[in-house]
């Protein structure tokens, strides 16, 4: 009989500890650690991402839940050697505080030469810890 109960015992620890997400024994990612893990995605920038009437800058946020160090580059740009400026920065978003919101994620400002026809950018980001890449309808 005590045979039987420990072999159940062993069973049950091992069905617990095997249907555990691996998430939950992971260490949790360190922001700070730029040799950290690290997710990267295109995004592309339209006429919609202008914030001044000259069209001259393009902005948004993309929300990424991480403030970890940021890589980025432009991929391809319409018309062409019209990218005057990039940035992106990890950033907390407090674009409503009446309503709690606090995304993290990364700002990202294009700078243009002055032009008059409608341009898109393509800009590759890669930050660390970052658990996805949504673009939200944040503009700074």
């Amino acid at each position: 009989m005590q045979g039987w109960r420990k072999s159940t015992r062993t069973v049950l620890a091992l069905s617990l500890l095997l249907g555990w997400p691996a998430a939950l024994w992971a260490a949790p990612c360190d922001e700070a650690d730029p040799s950290g893990p690290a997710q990267s995605a295109q995004i592309t920038l339209t006429p919609n991402e202008f914030v001044d009437e000259r069209h001259e800058e393009m902005r948004s946020f993309i929300a990424t839940d991480s403030l970890g160090r940021v890589d980025y580059s432009v991929v391809a740009s319409r018309p062409g050697g019209i990218v005057r400026g990039l940035s992106a920065v990890p950033e907390v978003s407090r674009f409503s505080s009446l309503y709690g919101e606090q995304l993290k994620g990364i700002a990202v400002t294009v700078s243009l030469a002055s032009t008059m026809q409608p341009a898109s950018v393509v800009v590759s980001l890669r930050q660390v810890c970052a658990k996805y890449f949504r673009d939200s309808f944040l503009y700074y």
